[in-house]
């Protein structure tokens, strides 16, 4: 038990099925976790499926006992391919102790040239690499408040930044340039926190640092931003370039950022605050931010722009999904239906901007330890609720909550939750709120499931989520309205078309309902969207329908027009395979998947 579970994982890979090798390999593991082997060789696969760090530490445990200098070896390599000095050193000495092969000098001597760059002996350099490997904020933030050092400090407040704690990012980078003035993460650290307020005025401070080509990608990432704020493109992509892989693979809003053929735009995570906030913005950042327009998804386009639409923005020239999502989020800023009248929690309970802050761009509960606990701080009681992994909430924790004088629309927001945790399949209408009350923007979607499946309720699901502040309650209620969706099927209340309208049959299906089902076809070949319309990848998914819905489909694919009357029982098992094709923003039979389904029928 075990090693015929590794060979399978072996032979597996050999084939080039990585899933089904790391669930071999996982099953191996599971019987036998002190085995080295087993740990070497799953804790690869896990990396390499999923890049997760628990893979590399299972690597490291497995290299340590076997001393084996093949995986030591191929473990060093992977450290240096993955920017990691510390690990590798560590493991180094370790090697050396046991008479391993060296890594080599160059990989010593880059490992080296890090660690000095950096300041940090080799266990706390160890630590750090771990913590933002992993991107563990508040592991972060305690390793910070334990030992402040200026490289430590400084991923805090890149982290910060990243996060669009921008308030809290400049205060740390005052504190670092304080207590380590001739630093040079210090120093950098100090003007990107400074940059969400002061800017691209801050070029003649900056420009002695771009002189720098630091070796930790950490660093020179900062330094790049840095450039790029300051309208140094130049000197942004030059740094880019110096790094294997470049320092833009990393970013897809970083690669646009460095645009080509000389021209660059200002990363929006220097200086645009999260969506929810409702400081005033620099007077400089909506021209920095206007040439984004052009570059930017609709979802990033709401996620990034919002806050320049309250100021009043209204970005022209836009069309079909990118217009609809604008269309959508003014509404929602108005308060005009199918939306409710909203506000940020923060708002609503009279939070400071700090407090704010913290808890809107929160992603886990630990996350909120800056904001106090139980009557101290009922917004942090409230968000620790909100950001609770779980969604199973305690009545009697909601109950407490509830008691403590809740204004209007954030208790009615609570009381819909508990009803849904009783009966996610309850009847639900629209929440009656008084005169001049505010719906929390923190449950937006918990709103949108007590409507029917309009156009624009659905198509807010897909545009609106705009950050970390209404994540959770987006997760929760986007997949409950499946479900009910799926209960209620609200497309069969009415009888199929008598002469073939594909277009009247496809127009009842929710699109959340067609998304789903779209993606369950990929997930279940394994394969992407596109490759679901060749026959072989096709015939598979088919063999498994009743000769009903078999010989329905093969009408509808011969013919043009077909009767459909009486085939509920056929289009009923089709919907899944059939509709989520015709329904990725089209309402007729595609030719490309016409032809694929002749070839596979």
């Amino acid at each position: 038990m075990g090693l015929s579970d590794l060979e399978a994982a072996y032979q597996l890979l050999e084939e080039g099925d990585l899933r089904a090798a790391l669930e071999r390999a996982e099953r191996a593991y599971r019987a036998r976790p002190k085995d080295p082997r087993v740990r070497v060789f799953y804790g690869y696969l896990r990396h390499a499926a999923t890049g997760e760090y628990e893979g590399l530490r299972l690597m490291d445990q497995g290299v340590r006992q076997a001393e084996d200098p093949e995986p030591y070896l191929a473990l060093l390599r992977l450290y240096r391919e993955e920017a990691l000095p510390a690990h590798l050193l560590d493991l180094a000495a370790y090697g050396a102790r046991k008479g391993l092969p060296s890594p080599g000098e160059e990989a010593v001597a880059w490992a080296e040239g890090v660690l000095a760059e950096r300041g940090l002996p080799l266990g706390e350099g160890r630590e750090a690499e771990r913590l933002a490997y992993e991107g563990d904020f508040a592991g972060l933030e305690r390793l910070c408040r334990k030992r402040l050092q200026p490289y430590t400090g400084y991923l805090l407040l890149l982290t910060r930044l990243e996060r669009r704690q921008h308030s809290r990012a400049r205060a740390l980078g005052e504190e670092l340039r304080q207590r380590f003035p001739d630093a040079f993460p210090a120093r950098l650290g100090h003007l990107l926190g400074r940059f969400p307020q002061e800017g691209p005025g801050l070029a003649q401070e900056a420009l002695p640092l771009l002189e720098v080509t630091p070796k930790d990608r950490l660093l020179a990432r900062g330094l790049l931003l840095l450039a790029l704020g300051i309208g140094e493109g130049r000197r942004a992509s030059a740094l880019d370039r110096a790094f294997q892989p470049p320092l833009r693979e990393e970013d897809a809003l970083l690669e646009k950022a460095l645009g080509g053929r000389g021209s660059s735009l200002v990363p929006p995570v220097l200086f645009v605050p999260q969506p929810l906030s409702r400081r005033p913005l620099p007077p400089w950042a909506a021209e920095l931010f206007r040439p984004w327009k052009e570059h930017l998804s609709p979802r990033e386009l709401v996620r990034w722009g919002r806050p320049f639409m309250r100021a009043g923005w209204a970005p022209e020239g836009l069309w079909g999904e990118a217009q609809e999502a604008v269309d959508l989020l003014l509404a929602l800023e108005r308060g005009e239906k199918p939306f409710p009248p909203v506000k940020p929690l923060g708002e609503l309970l009279g939070a400071s901007p700090e407090e704010r802050e913290v808890a809107e761009t929160a992603l886990f509960p630990e996350d909120l330890e800056a904001l106090g606990r139980g009557a101290e701080s009922l917004y942090g009681e409230l968000y620790r609720l909100i950001l609770d992994p779980s969604r199973d909430w305690r009545e009697g924790r909601v109950r407490r909550l509830l008691g403590q004088g809740l204004p209007p629309g954030v208790r009615a927001a609570l009381e819909l939750r508990l009803l849904l945790q009783r009966d996610p399949m309850a009847p639900l209408s629209p929440p009656d709120l008084p005169e001049g009350a505010h719906w929390p923007e923190e449950f937006l979607f918990t709103w949108l499931l007590s409507l029917p499946p309009e156009p624009k309720v659905e198509r807010a699901f897909f545009l609106l989520p705009s950050g970390a502040g209404n994540l959770g309650d987006w997760t929760y209620a986007y997949s409950l309205h499946i479900l009910r969706l799926l209960e209620a099927k609200p497309w069969r209340e009415a009888p199929l078309p008598q002469e073939g309208d594909l277009e009247a049959w496809v127009s009842r299906i929710p699109e959340t309902v067609r998304e789903l089902w779209f993606t369950q076809l990929a997930l279940e070949g394994f394969v992407e969207i596109k490759d679901l319309l060749r026959a072989k990848r096709l015939k598979p998914l088919l063999e498994g329908l009743s000769p009903a819905a078999w010989g329905f489909l093969q009408r509808l694919v011969w013919q043009e027009s077909l009767p459909l009357a009486g085939a509920e029982e056929a289009v009923e098992e089709l919907e899944p395979l059939f509709l989520a094709f015709v329904g990725e923003g089209r309402v007729s039979l595609p030719p490309d998947l016409r032809r694929a389904l002749r070839r596979a029928l």
